[in-house]
């Protein structure tokens, strides 16, 4: 997955929010964890790019 930089940004801003969550609420923080976040977020998001950010952000999650 290529990336452009203001791209990879907004993507790290987002990982690193729902890490943030993640610990806030006293969950695990894993992959399944974050993508879930992050799924869970791009659903009741209405801007479609802010949709995207949230898609890749939860597939560079889940890549190994």
């Amino acid at each position: 997955m290529e990336l452009n930089e203001e791209h990879a940004v907004f993507i790290a801003n987002e990982i690193g929010a729902a890490v943030i969550d993640l610990i806030a609420q006293g969950m695990d923080v894993n992959r399944t964890n974050i993508a879930g976040i992050l799924e869970g977020k791009r659903k009741i998001v209405g801007n479609t790019l802010y949709k995207g950010v949230l898609r890749d952000a939860a597939a560079l999650v889940r890549e190994k």
